[in-house]
């Protein structure tokens, strides 16, 4: 079965992707930006929810809530382990910002 997997704002409807309907309002989210439409909880600046999520760990908690992070997280979500087959630069990314992650700590 090869299902499309959706990015982030297609799952939460947010309409801040490129060409989205709230981009002139609110301006294209960070995830559309980079390419990282199935990782948008491993990145700060996120606005879900109606509001700027902040760093990492200031949104954790409210990531593991949500249905992008249960799907897609690598370790956790049902289909984490397809992003890197399907989009390997988004997991080149993903995995270039974990690394720099533990760098800094």
């Amino acid at each position: 079965m090869n299902r499309r997997m959706k990015n982030c704002w297609e799952i939460l409807n947010c309409g801040r992707e490129n060409g989205g309907p709230k981009v002139l309002e609110l301006g294209e989210c960070i995830a559309s930006k980079e390419g990282l439409g199935h990782s948008c909880w491993a990145i700060a600046g996120t606005l879900c929810g109606g509001k700027v999520q902040g760093t990492i760990a200031e949104k954790e908690h409210n990531c593991m809530q949500c249905d992008v992070y249960k799907l897609y997280h690598r370790q956790l979500g049902s289909e984490g382990q397809r992003i890197a087959q399907e989009f390997p630069e988004e997991q080149q990314k993903y995995n270039t910002m974990l690394i720099n992650r533990m760098k800094k700590s």
